[in-house]
Order: C-alpha cells, then structure tokens, then sequence
C-alpha cells in the first residue's frame, strides 16, 4: 500500500442515518432527447414530496417518516437534469400536469428546458459557424443549448423550504476524458522500462450545492468536490463551473461540441481502488497518476471532454459510495434498508448482438460492431448484474418507460414506449408534441412507481411512527401476503389517477417540414469544410451535383423509416 494518508481524507463511511429517516440518491441516466421523459419523473417525483410535507404540515393524518434526498448522479442528458433540480428546488415551481401542450413557457424549469426549447430546429442553426477561423466542432449547433443553460441559471421563483433535501446536496457527472489520465503499473526485470503505462478516460466531476434547506453538513466532505453556494445566478463562477460539467457530460460525440473542462491536478490524487488488506478486510488504496515531470506542477490540468455515458451511462455506483462511503454498504434487507438509490433509466434495454457469423460480416460492418463493442464494453459492470438476481435487495429500484402499445393488448417497454425513442434516441427534438408527450408519460410512470413499486416491508422500523395506526392503514399494501408501506406516499393532489395516459403523438410531425433546415446545416458545414481546400471547383462540382442530394435522401429516408418504425407517421 503506498505511504500516503490519501484514503483517509476520504469518507470511510458515512455518518449514520437519521433516527426515522429514508436517505436516498438519484442515478439519471444518459437519454439524449429522452431528457423530457426524465424531466417528467422528477417533476412529478419533486411534486409528490410537496404535497406529503405540506400536509404534514398543516397536521393532516399522513405517514410520518422522513425523506433525505442526498445525492443526484448523471450521465449525458441526466446531467442536465441533476443541474435543473439544483437550481429548481429551492423554489416553489408549478408543476405541468396531463392536458393539451401548453402555449408558452410554463415557469417549470423542467418543461420549459426539455420540452419548450431543446429543439431540432434550433440545432440545425448556423451560429456556431458564424466564425471561420474556428474548426468544425459538432455537426449541430450547439450555441442553443449555451442559451438555454444561461437561461437555467438565471430562473428564479418565489423561495421555498424543502426539509427532504440535503444540505449539500451532492450531484456527480460523469464525462469522457480525452486527454486521459496517465497510470503505471510498476514491474521488475527492466531498470530502462519502469512499468506498463496505461490511461484512464471514465471521469466525473463532483459538485457540493449548498441549499440552504438546512445546516450544512460537513462529515460527507468528499475531498476532490467543488462546493457551489445559493442562489443560482448565471454570472456566478461556481454556478457556470457546475452547468459547464453538465454540458460536457452532455456533449454527445460528433453532434454536439466537446467541452473543455480544469479541474485541480490534487483532485486525481484522491482516486482510490478498493483491494484486500494485509487481514483480508477491504481497505481504500489511493492510485496516483504517473503524470510527466514537472507537469503537475503549475496551472489547472485542462482537458477535452465528451458524453459522460460513453463510459459509464449509469453511474449507479457513484450515487451508491456517495451514501454509504469509500467502504460502507447500504442494507439491502427489507427490514434493514435505510438507503435507497433509484435509478431513472429512460432506454434500459440491452442493445442489439452484434454478429455472429464471418461469413456474412462485412469490413465495414466489423468495424462499426467494435465501436459498439467497446462502449459497451466499458459500460458493462457485473457486480451490477449479480447483486440484480438477488428479489431480496430493497437498497435499489429503477424506473424506466411503460405505457400500452397503439394495438389492443401490447405494452411498449424502455424506449419503445418514447416518442424518442427513434433515431437512437434522437427522434424526441424533431417535435415539441414527442416531447410533451414523453414528460407527461414521466409524471404518469412516476406516479405508479412511486405507488405500487418504491414499496418497503412495513416491519422496517423506519415505519414504527404509523405504520399500526388504523387511521393510515390505507397506506399499506398487502402483496403475496407481505405487508409494504411506500417510501414516499401520494398525498392531496398526487394521489388517485389523475395523470392519465397522453395521446401516441402520430402525425405530428412532417419529415419535409425539417429537410430545408437540414439541407442549410449541410451547406454551411460544407462551407466550412471546404474553406481552405485548394481543388475547391472540382469540390464544388461534386457537392452540388451528386454529394448534397445523395446525403438529403440518406437523411429524409433514414428519419421517414425510424419515424414509421415508431408509429410516429
């Protein structure tokens, strides 16, 4: 084990749980338009632990234990949305509910970002062009988003108290490293070689929000976070750093613009791996990277920074070590259970196999299975996959997409249940209808999850203050015998079935009111492109005579075919 005190500046484990209390963590996952479909959840999930505290509040007979929301991890798109709860909690916000799309903003932070403004036709602008002297970043135009995030830090409502959110509140993004950061695996034998250098490009960037919902908490103090104090404001440095992760972690490759992002070099010293001990116990070992003489010396490490799901999609494990610390463990046992991490997934589904036989596998075809390969690859961990077997882990629950097929009698699962679920998840910006309909479909799965599924044994002495009371027992559900009472309870306007189902928003959007935009994205990159090329006639030639349509037909025939596959036409 090196000498180094290192570990122990991190939290071993955390402090314990509060008398009564239920300390949970959120994992968003990567959604890239199916960001509306998770903004949906938290709208309604924010909503339901409104209405329970108000009651509570004002003496109503309603269950009396405690929520703590501790933690928010994200990946791509669910980083977005781990900003937008940052900034929206503090307030009192309205809330969007089943109905016709709205005809303005709304004032829901949630609904104006996902449903209102991230729209194909904004990324189909020219803007991030305007100069020629910079490369070609992205094949949209991202400076949209740049407003929008501008706009986010700048929302403001009348203030609230939110006694269920922590303070901080820890929110952990994940991103893809480009520049990397270099490891040595040290070996004897060669005094010229000193080891086997290798380089690690799964990053996150952690985040410490002050709140202000009540005292803040120093024992979770994770040495590498950056703290960001209230009220948002978008001039605030700390503020713009924390949106600045979410849009790296959000730079999907090739569409959207990298990000570059600088941190402290110290931060990279605080990495740890957990391995055996001398006794067999598990003890935290810092890894130190084999950074260039001198290199670390001076300045902020800097670096080029894409999609955090890339690498890890569902940075479940982030949000787990963020409750339990470096070495605790959450209970997992029904009677036990005090920390629950639920994971918001909007695409759960595995992807396609790729090929099974060479005979008929093609170069191309090859190479394109082996990006997959390795992204998957890198997100795959199986200790996830073994602790899922297990019925009897209740420190765990997901939500994901459900809703009845178009056709009598089928039930559309993951991202089949989407609007945006074409086009790899891309389909939801093509029109606000997909995505209203997909938030509304988020506030209708959340509020059935949070019924009939976010459900613990009523034995979990956490339940002690109510639970036997007569006058709640309608709280209770029976299930195999098994008495459950629920996490969170529906309470005043949240309960009973008022988020109904939304409409299947088919034919709301026309596959040629887009392709002028499109063929105008394409001009211009094209410019761009062929600024300085020399051979610029015979470029141009081949552009407008054969190039520009053949790439119009690839692109309106590949949005007419996923749109259809859909039922979205």
């Amino acid at each position: 084990m090196p000498a180094t005190e290192l570990p122990l500046s991190r939290p071993r484990e955390s402090p314990p749980c509060r008398a009564g209390t239920f300390e949970l963590g959120l994992t968003l996952a990567g959604a890239v338009s199916g960001g509306a479909y998770a903004a949906g959840v938290l709208d309604f999930f924010y909503e339901a632990l409104e209405h329970w505290y108000d009651a509570r509040a004002k003496g109503h007979a309603v269950p009396t234990h405690d929520i703590l929301l501790r933690v928010i991890s994200g990946a791509s798109a669910g980083s977005l949305n781990g900003v937008l709860s940052a900034v929206a909690l503090p307030y009192r916000f309205p809330h969007v509910h089943a109905g016709p799309q709205p005809a303005g903003m709304t004032g829901n932070p949630f609904y104006d970002a996902w449903v209102k403004r991230i729209d194909a036709r904004e990324l189909l602008g020219k803007a991030d062009l305007a100069d020629p002297t910079q490369p070609i970043a992205s094949l949209l135009d991202s400076t949209s988003l740049d407003v929008i995030a501008r706009d986010v830090l700048a929302y403001s409502q009348a203030p609230t108290t939110r006694p269920y959110i922590a303070n901080p509140l820890k929110c952990v993004f994940t991103v893809t490293n480009l520049r990397g950061v270099p490891y040595m695996v040290l070996f004897k034998g060669n005094p010229e070689i000193p080891g086997h250098g290798m380089m690690a490009h799964a990053d996150w960037l952690r985040f410490a929000v002050d709140t202000g919902h009540n005292p803040y908490e120093r024992g979770w103090a994770y040495p590498d976070e950056r703290r960001v104090a209230g009220p948002n404001h978008p001039q605030r440095k700390d503020w713009q750093g924390f949106m600045d992760a979410a849009l790296a972690s959000a730079a999907f490759p090739a569409g959207l613009r990298y990000r570059e992002v600088a941190r402290p070099w110290r931060d990279y010293d605080q990495r740890v791996v957990i391995v055996p001990g001398q006794q067999g116990q598990a003890e935290p070992v810092a890894i130190p990277p084999a950074w260039a003489n001198g290199e670390d010396s001076h300045g902020e490490y800097r670096f080029v920074a894409v999609d955090g799901g890339a690498m890890d999609n569902e940075p479940f494990e982030l949000a787990r070590t963020e409750l339990a610390g470096t070495l605790g463990r959450n209970p997992r046992e029904g009677d036990k259970v005090n920390r629950i991490v639920i994971m918001l997934d909007p695409f759960p589904e595995a992807e396609t196999p790729g090929p099974s036989e060479a005979a008929s596998t093609n170069l191309i075809e090859s190479m394109a299975a082996l990006f997959g390969a390795w992204k998957q690859q890198a997100r795959f961990k199986p200790e996830e996959v073994a602790l899922a077997l297990d019925a009897t882990v209740y420190s765990r629950f997901m939500i994901a997409p459900s809703r009845p097929a178009t056709s009598a009698g089928a039930r559309w699962i993951g991202g089949r249940a989407l609007a945006a679920g074409a086009l790899g998840g891309f389909s939801g910006f093509l029109a606000e209808a997909y995505r209203h309909h997909d938030f509304l479909l988020g506030r209708r799965n959340c509020q059935r999850f949070l019924a009939e599924r976010l459900l613990v044994p009523a034995s979990n002495p956490i339940f002690a203050g109510w639970a036997s009371d007569p006058a709640l027992a309608g709280y209770l559900r029976t299930v195999d015998g098994e008495v459950f009472a629920p996490v969170i309870p529906l309470v005043g306007g949240c309960e009973g079935l008022r988020e109904a189902l939304p409409a299947w928003p088919k034919g709301a959007f026309k596959v040629e009111t887009l392709m002028p935009l499109v063929e105008g994205r394409m001009q211009a990159l094209y410019r761009a492109a062929t600024a300085n090329i020399g051979a610029r006639f015979a470029t141009w030639l081949a552009w407008h005579l054969y190039v520009r349509r053949l790439l119009l037909r690839i692109v309106s025939g590949r949005l007419r075919r996923a749109l259809a596959s859909f039922d979205l036409l």
